[in-house]
């Protein structure tokens, strides 16, 4: 009797630990079945949209300062397709932002339009052969607001439009995907086309077009990077540099720089410090020691959005 006692108890001892691991089981099964039918979607799709409110009243603070109100908004899109050794990427980035500080009206603090298409066929693990496509421009009419210009309906220096400028690169090469966050695309053969549409700014030969043309474009090689790395838990982080050579000036680069750098704070709210680089040796800037002038250009924000994603996919 006592020995069925015995086993008896060592059942009843072990039930909770072989119900622990069957329920770990049951997970990870779960888990694969997810994953698996999301790699079984030949088209998958992700977008979000965000919006932010910035906003500083201030009364009677002897510490000074102007009262700030800034609305925002953003879209950030994918569409993308792969099967068998084939797959075409689609991103598409859009941001607007608008600020008042005291008395003045509003001021346009951000604006761009970003779309960017690969088409890439998998040679290896690691190599595939790319076509990459990579279209920018901005939404409205920008101005310089410490250059007063009498005969602007706003008062100020018209410095761009939409489409002016507009950069479109294509490019073919090889792409390096040593793991899944980095690539490294080579493009021996590419070219690089500015857009300007504006005729007050074409007619100044603004963005290196010639005077009084529309557009301009140079052959040379192209090197782009991207990163997409959640290094920490809800914290990513979202880099791209491109870097264009023309060959008629291989010792003088193009370069766009982007960084972004997310924490998710839950299921609806998203702070971010944004960052991008531009140099040109063609476009003229006006330095902050007054001289005019080729010249790094960079804009940092901070940004805190309310968003909503959606996707077919986890």
């Amino acid at each position: 009797m006592s020995k069925y006692i015995l086993v008896l108890a060592l059942c009843i001892c072990a039930h909770p630990v072989f119900s622990q691991v069957n329920a770990t089981v049951a997970a990870d099964s779960l888990n694969k079945i997810a994953q698996l039918a999301a790699d079984s979607i030949p088209w998958k799709y992700k977008g979000t949209i965000g919006a932010g409110l910035n906003m500083v009243e201030l009364s009677n603070w002897t510490a000074g300062g102007q009262d700030a109100l800034t609305f925002r908004g953003l879209f950030l899109g994918s569409l993308d397709y792969a099967e068998d050794r084939l797959s075409w990427e689609n991103d598409l980035d859009l941001g607007y932002s608008i600020t008042k500080q005291g008395t003045q009206d509003f001021r346009k603090s951000d604006d761009r339009l970003v779309f960017g298409s690969k088409l890439s066929r998998k040679q290896t693990d690691w190599l595939r052969f790319t076509a990459f496509v990579d279209f920018r421009t901005q939404f409205y009419l920008g101005y310089n607001y410490d250059n007063v210009d009498s005969t602007s309906p706003s008062g100020y220096l018209l410095i761009s439009d939409l489409m002016a400028p507009g950069y479109l690169t294509g490019s073919l090469g090889a792409e390096w995907t040593p793991v899944p966050e980095f690539k490294l695309l080579v493009a021996p053969i590419a070219s690089r086309t500015i857009f300007v549409l504006n005729e007050q700014l074409s007619a100044q030969g603004a963005f290196g077009v010639t005077p009084g043309a529309t557009s301009k474009t140079d052959i040379g090689g192209l090197i782009n990077t991207t990163l997409d790395w959640t290094f920490v838990e809800n914290v990513r982080w979202k880099s791209a540099v491109n870097a264009f050579c023309r060959y008629e000036a291989p010792d003088l680069w193009i370069v766009t720089w982007e960084n972004a750098i997310l924490m998710k704070v839950n299921s609806f709210l998203t702070v971010g410090f944004l960052t991008s680089l531009f140099y040109d040796d063609r476009v003229p800037v006006l330095r902050d020691d007054g001289t005019t002038g080729p010249a790094t250009q960079l804009k940092n924000q901070l940004a805190i959005d309310f968003i909503y994603s959606l996707s077919n996919f986890e």
